[in-house]
């Protein structure tokens, strides 16, 4: 495997971010676009099987199509003489699994936010015939408020060859599996995954398996595949009843006693609210184990005081004072105790940067001679045409200027969030900012979320005018009885009634092609951002449509031959019965010019069809 630091195909391999039994994922740069992406590195022993390495570039082409906000984008597939990888999408958040280890389990809004995006994204890859089967928390991240599925379709690689799994480790992680992977099944559906998505939920929910997860591999299957399972509501009485029954369903032992497919599940889950998302942003930031409890903070607080009161009296008494003094020299208030008195301006605290304001003054805190060397440094930094006595105690203390942010964005009218708090929709100015960096998101329908991070600098303006990304359309096709494919002239993979095509496109404009046994369609097809295209192309069904011909000028021309594929199939205006398909349509009558096209007849094809015969011209 290759090391941190070496250089792959124009990838400088910057950090380990994981292993597995499939592989190494490193976090890298690309040397030409210099942007972050992640690798995911195949072993050498799968790399060199060559079964292996032909059904994982197959499908390497199917995860690269799954197109969609809760699963890792796939860019590309390498072959080197070093390795074989595939260039991802990297995530910069936490897994779910460092979440519950550290948190336990989620506030039950996160928890329902965070099952929704799950199910959207696991129904999305099995819409494209794409099952993961290694559904756990370690492969889910949190990042801006957003689940992100790893390693989607790698198990049905190592599945579909026993000889491969047999010197592999166990396919799946045990405590996720489905009662159906334990017993050995080869042909798993969706319903396999959906149980563990049950899993999943049961533990974000609960903080904890339905199960002793600690026990031996045969005992946890045994739990799986035989022990019914205690309500979640037994260990988290919060659960809302409607939750708890849609889990319990998906842990149904029996695949045919769960819900058929993710968007069932969807929609039996209580409606979403607009602070779940946020509140799940929020548990992507664990707490930190070393953090301490308040009773903690009150007792470091009060041996605190403790030893600052010693020191004083001890110095006091070395110095020949009395221990305690309660007198002060009179003067005038200090412009820090004006300031003290007077409320707090409310703004966004900017991360990683220290509000002036909070920082003690040296001088204030070293008594007179450290205020006078204070003032010496001032002086030597300043102009040499300012004089050294003209900067004032006030002066110096004053907060840096307020700093503007103006946030555009095309298109406009997107949702913008500072610091994880909605604040308006573009194009809007925010005035009156603390200096320093804030976090900016993005959303608008039917486009990508777009997050940055960016200074606002003191008594200065930044602006902020991205592009957003549109999202691709979705489109599922179903040929019945099957049929082969092209959009936009490229070949697709066979769809059938059984096994329809989803992919995801750009928006426009696309021309589909479906050839069958039975005839051929065509069609071209406009597809908005974001759009769900569902279509059915069924070669078996008649549709009825009706031919009638007229002049140039509008005249109807009754008694005109009307012929299908070279059969003849009466007379205008004549009603026709055919198969769904492109046919032959020709019209001829005696003195006028036949004409002959093809005709795409559809449930949505408008009818009459209206044939223009002119006459011919005279010898």
């Amino acid at each position: 495997m290759p090391d941190v630091g070496d250089i792959l195909d124009g990838y400088r391999l910057d950090a380990v971010v994981g292993r597995g039994g499939m592989g190494t994922v490193y976090r890298a740069t690309d040397r030409a676009l210099e942007t972050t992406v992640a690798l995911k590195v195949i072993a050498p022993h799968l790399a060199d099987d060559d079964t292996f390495a032909r059904r994982f570039r197959e499908e390497a082409k199917a995860l690269a199509r799954l197109d969609a906000d809760g699963i890792v984008d796939v860019y590309t597939l390498r072959e080197t003489e070093q390795a074989l990888f595939f260039v991802m999408e990297y995530v910069a958040g936490p897994s779910l699994d460092a979440v519950l280890q550290r948190r336990g389990a989620l506030p039950p809004a996160s928890g329902l936010e965070l099952l929704r995006q799950v199910l959207a994204a696991v129904g999305h890859a099995h819409a494209s015939g794409v099952l993961h089967r290694d559904l756990k928390p370690s492969n889910i991240l949190l990042h801006d408020g957003e689940a992100v599925i790893t390693d989607f379709g790698l198990a049905k690689i190592l599945a579909s060859d026993a000889e491969l799994t047999a010197t592999h480790e166990q396919l799946g992680t045990v405590a996720y599996m489905s009662p159906e992977q334990i017993e050995g099944l080869r042909h798993v559906d969706p319903r396999s995954d959906l149980f563990s998505v049950g899993l999943i939920a049961y533990e974000v929910f609960t903080g904890r398996l339905p199960f002793d997860r600690s026990g031996s591999d045969f005992s946890i299957q045994r739990a799986i595949v035989e022990e019914s399972f205690p309500p979640p509501s037994a260990f988290a009485p919060d659960v809302p009843p409607a939750v708890e029954r849609v889990v319990l369903n998906l842990l149904s032992k029996d695949p045919s006693d769960r819900p058929p497919d993710a968007e069932t599940v969807l929609q039996r889950l209580p409606a979403p609210s607009s602070e779940e998302a946020l509140l799940l942003a929020s548990a992507e930031a664990p707490a930190s184990p070393d953090a301490l409890s308040p009773a903690q903070w009150a007792g470091l607080a009060t041996a605190l005081l403790l030893v600052l009161a010693g020191t004083y009296v001890g110095v006091r008494a070395t110095l020949g004072l009395p221990p305690l003094s309660f007198s002060a020299p009179p003067g005038p208030p200090s412009s820090a105790a004006q300031n003290a008195s007077r409320p707090p301006r409310p703004s966004p605290s900017p991360p990683d940067t220290a509000s002036p304001s909070a920082a003690p003054s040296s001088a204030a805190s070293a008594g007179p001679a450290a205020a006078a060397a204070d003032e010496e440094s001032a002086a030597t930094r300043s102009s040499p045409a300012t004089p050294t006595n003209s900067a004032s105690p006030e002066a110096s203390a004053r907060p840096p200027p307020q700093g503007v942010l103006v946030v555009r964005s095309r298109p406009g009218a997107a949702a913008v969030r500072l610091q994880d708090s909605l604040v308006g929709r573009t194009p809007l100015t925010l005035a009156d900012l603390a200096p320093g960096r804030y976090r900016v998101s993005l959303r608008q329908d039917a486009h990508r979320p777009f997050t940055t991070t960016l200074r606002v600098p003191p008594g200065d303006t930044a602006t902020l005018s991205p592009s957003l990304a549109p999202r691709p359309a979705v489109v599922r096709l179903r040929v019945v009885p099957g049929g082969q494919l092209r959009i936009d002239g490229t070949r697709r993979m066979a769809a059938s009634g059984n096994a329809p095509l989803v992919d995801s496109l750009s928006p426009g404009r696309h021309r589909i092609v479906v050839a069958s046994d039975l005839g051929r369609w065509a069609a071209e097809v406009d597809l908005n951002a974001g759009e769900r295209y569902a279509r059915t192309i069924d070669f078996t069904q008649r549709v009825e449509s009706a031919v009638t011909a007229r002049t140039p000028t509008g005249t109807p021309l009754p008694n005109a031959a009307v012929l299908v594929d070279g059969s003849r199939a009466g007379y205008t205006p004549q009603r026709l019965t055919v198969r769904m398909g492109e046919h032959r349509l020709r019209i001829e009558k005696p003195g006028y010019k036949p004409v002959e096209r093809t005709v795409l007849f559809d449930s949505d094809t408008e009818t009459p069809i209206v044939v223009e015969l002119s006459p011919r011209s005279p010898n």
